[in-house]
């Protein structure tokens, strides 16, 4: 459920006659309204800036904080599971995921999931590149794949320059028989580096491909709900706050909205939401799977003159004013025309100016 802490300007008006009908605004009304003056006979007046502000609406919403959403690895090697990660692990690109039969299924940056052998004679496709690339990153060769487009473009393929040396260089660094030919079930291609959620296997158990472990993203996100009412309110990008359990606020980085509804059923009731994610800047928190509250913070009205409400003076032949005070220590009234009122604030505009104080009675 969100909570929007922002008073409406019909609310408030209403708050704001309230006072001035007893009396707290109408002091200083006359037939000649403005041109009063009065001069201090030495009371300190307490007074307040008139400053350029932005209006913020705020928005809570619930999220949890976790590590995101949890997905099953794939796997097409078979055998003997010999060596297994811990749950919690980290696994970066060029490390090893597993053991199968003693041999070690190692992670690599790529968007194309393996799905074949290579060696020096496959053709130069996305994964020839993604393990060219891998092997350039972590020094065993110096040849960047490039796009043959740019000697034929009537071609859309890699012209690719992997030897059998720089396969087995590899190979020998992850503990892996050096055979100069890389099996499709030797890696994993994944956007992003992983950790282990949980282990779906035991060591010294027979697989036969399929899923052994479940993993997530290596960073802490935030996974909240944004009521489909609020759809606008959250976008890419958008900067908000998080409070965690301890109370402590972090600066959160919206990085996804999702387009379409989520319909789940809790107990009884179908709940609708669109789910967003919100990374947290720096380190994070050793929080997992924690709720939490995400501020979103909305701009109303932009650069605004604004006084608090208590200093609106009511004039006898209508409308408001602003008690001025002047370098000599007098004051003057000053007529206003009301804006937005937002919380204890009313933006102003007429003849004043930022920086100008005025007088709270």
């Amino acid at each position: 459920m969100h909570k929007k802490k922002f008073m409406t300007a019909g609310a408030v008006l209403v708050v704001a006659l309230v006072a001035l009908a007893l009396g707290l605004g109408n002091r200083f009304s006359s037939d000649s309204g403005l041109d009063t003056e009065q001069v201090s006979l030495g009371e300190p007046l307490k007074t307040v800036e008139v400053a350029s502000v932005d209006f913020v609406q705020q928005t809570e919403i619930e999220g949890t904080l976790g590590f995101g959403s949890v997905n099953r690895l794939p796997n097409l090697a078979s055998g003997i599971v010999t060596w297994l990660p811990e749950p919690g692990a980290y696994i970066d690109f060029g490390d090893v995921i597993y053991e199968i039969d003693g041999q070690p299924i190692v992670l690599i940056r790529g968007a194309v999931p393996m799905y074949r052998d290579i060696d020096i004679t496959t053709a130069g496709e996305l994964d020839v590149v993604q393990f060219q690339e891998h092997l350039v990153a972590e020094g065993f060769s110096d040849t960047h794949p490039i796009t043959r487009s740019e000697y034929d473009l009537n071609e859309d393929r890699y012209v690719t320059d992997i030897s059998t040396d720089e396969i087995k260089n590899w190979q020998e660094s992850v503990g892996a028989v050096e055979t100069g030919r890389v099996e499709k079930d030797q890696i994993v291609f994944r956007a992003n580096p992983i950790r282990v959620d949980s282990v779906n296997v035991q060591l010294g158990q027979a697989v036969n491909g399929g899923s052994l472990i479940d993993v997530s993203e290596t960073r802490r996100v935030v996974t909240a709900r944004l009521e489909t009412d609020l759809s606008g309110l959250l976008r890419e990008r958008d900067l908000v706050e998080v409070v965690l359990p301890d109370g402590t606020i972090v600066q959160g980085t919206t990085t996804y909205v999702a387009d379409t509804v989520t319909r789940t059923v809790e107990g009884q009731q179908e709940v609708t939401y669109l789910e967003a994610i919100i990374e947290l800047s720096g380190e994070g928190t050793s929080f997992d799977q924690s709720p939490v509250t995400v501020k979103i913070k909305e701009v109303i009205e932009q650069d605004v003159l604004a006084v608090p409400i208590a200093a609106l003076l009511a004039l006898a032949e209508g409308g408001y004013a602003v008690e001025v005070a002047k370098p000599d220590g007098s004051t003057t009234l000053v007529g206003v025309k009301l804006g937005t009122f937002h919380e204890n604030q009313v933006s102003i505009s007429g003849q004043v100016s930022s920086g100008q104080l005025v007088i709270i009675p």
